[in-house]
């Protein structure tokens, strides 16, 4: 029985060689290429050709190695080649075919060349081939409609509804394409982008098992170039439901003039899975470093109708004048030979219309996360500990909390942007609590003016977000109050203690002071709205003094108008009862007018005499006049002169 078995098993052996040897003589390759390219002709309706030998194995392999294909474009356009390809192997385990898992040993690509080119007309080469290819059908149904996100988290996977699991397994052993490129040339806008010494290289790959992944590029376009190197290890299940990346580690380095560095070097880790059946993808573990920002975290996509993204992110310090672009400077001979060609061109250039921001960007994405960033610094402005919360749905941003440490105290801020409507409207909600003013002020104003501890509460809403509309259209109230501080540029008291002087004909003997009032208490509150800040309160409280004003800022035109009045506290000191009686009802006028970058501070003494002789009128009077009984008359008359002299 042995040797039977035996016998059939060599005779099986004899045929299978006989016939791999047959096919080796009767295949005729050389009819087999001119085949291929003529129904590649065909397909195309384009010339193709193919260099080399078609090369066939049948075992221990099944497949083939193809030379160089090319597919020609038509004459129009520039590059006589669409798509090339040098060299193209292929090969399946012949024995792996009786079986219920097929073996790929090798899939190797070398020198693929692909060109996509748009012409002047709008005509594209990939566009007509792929038309001619797939045509479009005939009297296909109407699309159905587009499913929701909601509707795709409510489906509910059961047993019934999971696919069965295919008999057949595929084992790829390993993909190889080398010097591939890409180019995309759009004769339209002038644009131009290449893909070069491309590669990508697939270890074994099986359903179900990890599988290590690396791809190399060059990218180069009309205004910037990049190097791109990645590594990833793959998982895709079986049923294709769930793509998984681990241990993903991206690096790319950018150079050109449209980027806010020269050069940039970004790099990516993490690991993300990608749910096929809900559309979710996940990024756990990120860490981007773009340059010497870094941003840890893990956000989710649900990419299905409307890309919607949720995110708990974490970045380091952010130096915002180290992204701005730089501008050019001059040197002094340049500006020198064209100050004149300046001048002349701003008086004849019409002013550019202000354009309402393109929000539509708003409308087509979802996002809901969590932000903390160590410290944002711009120009001399520092935020220390930052927390930020927002959520844009459906066109509207709410930025539900915003938290952060500014000089030594504490920023709070909530807000809403609505870019449904047109213009866009906004609102927003702002308090600042126990900070420093003298850094804030100074940084604001570009010198010191103010110090002491202040509280600030901002209500504010708008609608329209060009310059022009934040000024004029903008309405809401602005709420501060200051404590132990001090007004710079001023003394006040001082001021006040000349004019006792001056009314109490004694000296001013008092020691130089510092230009400064002091205060324990100022409050300063605002309405906004038609383009004007107006004061509602403003007073000043210190042990010398009192101090309330009245006026208005002008946010379109830029310049100040308010008038101060400073009056004697009523424990001042140092002055005798029966003059701090006289001189306590006095008021010394303080005017702050001029434009927002250089304001005047004048003290209206004239005032002060109008005061005084309108308080000692009727001792002038008698004194002059006696008893003449024309005084009243006279009287009338010399103070309607003293008071157009004042």
């Amino acid at each position: 029985m042995k040797k039977v078995l035996l016998g059939i098993g060599g005779l099986i052996a004899i045929i299978f060689i006989a016939g791999f040897i047959a096919i080796k003589l009767f295949v005729n390759e050389a009819l087999i290429k001119d085949n291929l390219v003529e129904q590649a002709k065909q397909f195309t309706k384009q010339d193709v050709t193919i260099e080399g030998d078609l090369n066939l194995t049948f075992y221990p392999q099944i497949g083939f190695e193809l030379g160089k294909v090319t597919l020609f474009n038509k004459h129009e356009y520039a590059d006589s080649k669409q798509i090339e390809v040098n060299q193209v192997h292929v090969a399946v385990e012949l024995m792996s075919l009786l079986t219920k898992t097929i073996v790929v040993t090798n899939v190797q690509v070398d020198g693929l060349t692909v060109n996509v080119e748009t012409l002047a007309d709008g005509r594209n080469n990939m566009d007509e081939l792929l038309a001619t290819l797939a045509p479009p059908a005939v009297g296909t149904e109407s699309q159905p409609p587009v499913i929701s996100n909601e509707d795709i988290q409510a489906i509910k996977v059961t047993p019934e509804g999971e696919l069965a699991k295919s008999e057949y397994q595929f084992v790829v052993k390993g993909v190889s394409i080398t010097n591939a490129q890409l180019s995309l040339n759009n004769r339209q806008d002038g644009t131009y982008h290449k893909l070069s010494d491309s590669s990508l290289n697939v270890g074994e790959f099986a359903f179900g098992k990890p599988v290590a992944i690396k791809l190399a590029a060059n990218y180069r376009t009309n205004e910037l170039t990049a190097k791109l190197n990645t590594s990833m290890v793959l998982t895709i299940d079986e049923q294709f439901s769930e793509i998984k990346l681990a241990k993903l580690d991206s690096k790319l380095a950018l150079t050109g003039s449209m980027l806010p560095r020269p050069e940039m070097n970004i790099s990516l880790q993490g690991d993300m899975t990608y749910d096929n059946v809900y559309k979710i993808m996940k990024l756990a573990g990120l860490k981007l470093d773009v340059d010497e920002l870094t941003i840890t975290g893990d956000l989710a996509v649900d990419v299905f109708a409307k890309p919607s993204l949720e995110y708990n992110l974490a970045m380091n310090t952010l130096v915002v004048d180290d992204w701005l672009p730089k501008s050019k400077i001059e040197n002094g001979s340049a500006v020198g030979s064209t100050t004149k060609q300046t001048a002349t061109k701003q008086t004849t250039t019409k002013p550019v219309a202000e354009v309402e921001p393109d929000l539509s960007a708003l409308s087509s994405v979802n996002q809901k996360g969590s932000l903390t960033i160590t410290k944002i610094k711009q120009g001399e402005y520092v935020l220390d500990n930052i927390k930020l919360q927002s959520e844009l749905k459906d066109g509207v941003l709410q930025l539900t909390k915003l938290s952060s440490d500014l000089y030594e105290g504490k920023l709070m801020v909530k807000a809403l942007l609505d870019s449904n409507k047109q213009p866009a409207t906004f609102n927003m909600n702002s308090t600042l609590e126990k900070v420093q003013s003298e850094q804030l002020v100074t940084i604001a104003a570009g010198k010191k003016m103010l110090t002491g501890l202040v509280d600030i509460d901002v209500r504010i809403s708008g609608k329209g977000l060009t310059t022009t509309k934040l000024k004029s259209a903008t309405k809401g109230t602005i709420n501060s109050s200051f404590t132990d501080g001090a007004v710079l540029g001023m003394n006040v008291a001082q001021e006040v203690r000349k004019a006792i002087a001056m009314f109490s004909s004694k000296s001013e003997t008092t020691a130089d002071e510092a230009e400064q009032t002091d205060f324990s208490a100022m409050v300063a509150n605002f309405k906004l709205g038609a383009g004007k800040l107006t004061s509602t309160k403003i007073d000043l409280a210190s042990p010398a003094i009192k101090v309330d004003g009245k006026g208005s800022a002008n946010l379109l035109h830029e310049n100040l108008d308010f008038r101060f009045n400073a009056a004697v506290a009523e424990n001042i000191g140092g002055q005798s009862s029966s003059t701090m009686k006289q001189v306590r009802d006095l008021r010394l006028p303080i005017d702050v007018k001029g434009s927002f970058a250089a304001p005047s501070i004048k003290v209206d003494f004239g005032a002060i005499t109008k005061q005084l002789a309108e308080k000692e009128k009727d001792k002038l009077v008698d004194k002059y006049l006696g008893s003449d009984e024309k005084k009243d008359e006279l009287k009338g008359k010399f103070f309607k002169e003293l008071n157009r002299l004042f």
